[in-house]
């Protein structure tokens, strides 16, 4: 394995678990208001923190910002939404299922858009095959997510 696929496995590791923290801190900051609330103040202060990370950064030359096109500008509008709905979403389900349920049924969600961007290219890389044995990922995870379900009847 090269240096770069050892950075980009730990770099996922990290978000992963950066996910799971998220998770268990909206879910609990939203016990005393509710979800959606919760998630939109947690997308203002992350906004608060990055506006003063490029203040710092910015001057130095450690950081630039790219022109601002209708295009980029459209993709950063769709980037906004999709942080409130996963940080609000992320809370009420944390909190209504169970954390390891939630987080499964998240990786599916990601599982299964990733396959769509693979097959159509859309993050500009080759496009890749849907196979049996990625279908069957996603079935494997499915069960998984059976599993981790909490069961009502107890």
């Amino acid at each position: 394995m090269n240096q770069m696929a050892a950075i980009g496995i730990a770099t996922a590791l990290a978000v992963g678990l950066s996910i799971g923290f998220q998770g268990i801190f909206a879910a609990r900051l939203s016990m005393s208001d509710s979800a959606v609330n919760s998630g939109m103040l947690i997308i203002l202060v992350g906004g608060i923190l990055a506006a003063m990370l490029f203040a710092v950064l910015i001057p130095t030359g450690h950081l630039s910002i790219s022109a601002f096109t209708p295009e980029r500008t459209i993709a950063l509008l769709f980037c906004a939404v999709a942080g409130i709905i996963i940080v609000s979403g992320s809370a009420f389900a944390f909190a209504k299922i169970s954390p390891a349920a939630a987080v499964a049924l998240i990786i599916f969600g990601q599982m299964s858009l990733a396959l769509a961007a693979d097959y159509f290219g859309w993050t500009g890389q080759e496009p890749q095959p849907i196979d049996l044995r990625r279908i069957g990922g996603l079935a494997m995870l499915v069960a998984a997510i059976w599993m981790l379900i909490p069961n009502s009847d107890q």
